[in-house]
C-alpha cells in the first residue's frame, strides 16, 4: 500500500506453525495526505478472547482518530488507545466466556508534514526504526524479561529463550483507564528522519528471529511487501511458535529535503573548516605563550644564579 510518493507501508499477519487461530491484528492506513496510522496488536487472554480484544482495538483506534481529528496528535492517539482499552474492559464484563480478554499493542502516527512520529505503546509488541544501517528499538517492553534485556542483564538470545518471556506487566483491557493514568501508556514523540523504515511487530517475530536477521532483510533493495513477507517467512522457518504480525512504513527523502540536507552538510563542512582554523590559530597562540614562559623562566633562573654569584663574591672579598 502507498500514501504520498515518499511514503510506503504495508501490514501482514500470519497464524504461525503451531497455533490454530490468529489472535494478532494490525492497522496500516492513511489518515490524511500526510499521516500514516500503523498498529501492531497481539491478543491475550485465551479461549479466543485475545482475538476478540485485538479486533476491538483494530476497530476502535482508527474510528476514534477519524471522528476526533483536531488537536495535538500524540494526545489524540493516547485518547484513542484509552477508548479501545475501555471498550475491551466493558466487553469483559458481560462476556463470561472471555473474562481475561485483552491485548498488547504498539500504535504510531507518522506525520510527514510535521516530520514527527508519535507512538503510544502498551505491552511487548515493539516499534523499531531502521536508519543508516542500524536497527533501533524505540519502544520498551512492559515485561520482566524485556526489562532485563534492555538493562543488559540478559542477552538477546537469552531473552528469546527465557521461560518467562511471555509474561507481561500491563495490557489493554485489563481495567478502566484514563489518559493520565500512571503506569499504563508509554507515549513518546520522535523526530522523523528521511530514508527511515519503521517496523511494528508482535513477539511472534522477535521471539523467533534476531535483530541481525531483521537488519539483513530490511537492508535489501526489495519492495516493502516482499520485506514484510520475508520477515514472516523467517519467523516461520525458525519455528513459528506464535502468531506473527509485521507492519512496515518506509519514509523516503523528498527533493526539497535532499536540498536541505545538502545545505546542512555544506554548512557543517564550512563550520568544521572554520573550527579547524580556529583550533590551528589557538594552538599557535598557545605555543607562543609557552615559548615566552620558557624564556622568562630561563631569565629568572639566570638572574637568580647571577645574584648568587655576586653575593658569594662580596662575602669572599670581605674575608
Amino acid at each position: 500500500m502507498e500514501g504520498r510518493d515518499n511514503i510506503k507501508f504495508c501490514g501482514l499477519t500470519d497464524t504461525g506453525k503451531r497455533r490454530t487461530n490468529n489472535e494478532d491484528a494490525f492497522v496500516a492506513e492513511m489518515l490524511d495526505d500526510n499521516t500514516v496510522l500503523a498498529i501492531a496488536i497481539d491478543g491475550v487472554g485465551g479461549y479466543e478472547g485475545g482475538e476478540v480484544a485485538a479486533e476491538i482495538a483494530q476497530k476502535e483506534i482508527p474510528a476514534y482518530l477519524k471522528e476526533f481529528n483536531r488537536g495535538e496528535r500524540l494526545e489524540l492517539l493516547k485518547q484513542a488507545v484509552v477508548c479501545a482499552n475501555n471498550a475491551i474492559f466493558d466487553r469483559r464484563q458481560f462476556d463470561k466466556a472471555r473474562p481475561n480478554m485483552g491485548c498488547v499493542l504498539t500504535s504510531v502516527l507518522l506525520d510527514a508534514g510535521r516530520k514527527v512520529i508519535d507512538m503510544v505503546h502498551v505491552g511487548d509488541t515493539r516499534l523499531y526504526q531502521y536508519y543508516v544501517g542500524k536497527l533501533i528499538k524505540l519502544s520498551h517492553d512492559h515485561s520482566y524479561v524485556g526489562f532485563c534485556e534492555e538493562i543488559g542483564d540478559l542477552t538477546e538470545d537469552e531473552a528469546m529463550h527465557h521461560p518467562r518471556r511471555n509474561e507481561i506487566s500491563r495490557s489493554v483491557g485489563e481495567g478502566k483507564h484514563g489518559v493520565g493514568d500512571q503506569g499504563f501508556l508509554e507515549a513518546v514523540e520522535f523526530p522523523l528522519f528521511p530514508n527511515s523504515t519503521f517496523l511494528l511487530c508482535s513477539d511472534g517475530l522477535t521471539d523467533m528471529i534476531t535483530s541481525k536477521q531483521i537488519v539483513e532483510i530490511l537492508k535489501q533493495n526489495h519492495p516493502i511487501e516482499e520485506k514484510a513477507q520475508a520477515l514472516i517467512d523467517a519467523a516461520n522457518e525458525a519455528g513459528g511458535k506464535d502468531n506473527i504480525t509485521v507492519v512496515l512504513v518506509e519514509y523516503q527523502m523528498e527533493e526539497e529535503e535532499a536540498v536541505e540536507t545538502d545545505s546542512i552538510r555544506e554548512d557543517s563542512a564550512e563550520t568544521t573548516k572554520e573550527n579547524n582554523n580556529e583550533v590551528v590559530l589557538a594552538e599557535e597562540e598557545e605555543k607562543k605563550r609557552i615559548f615566552f614562559k620558557i624564556v622568562l623562566l630561563v631569565l629568572l633562573v639566570a638572574s637568580v644564579l647571577l645574584l648568587g654569584v655576586c653575593i658569594a663574591s662580596c662575602i669572599l672579598s670581605m674575608k
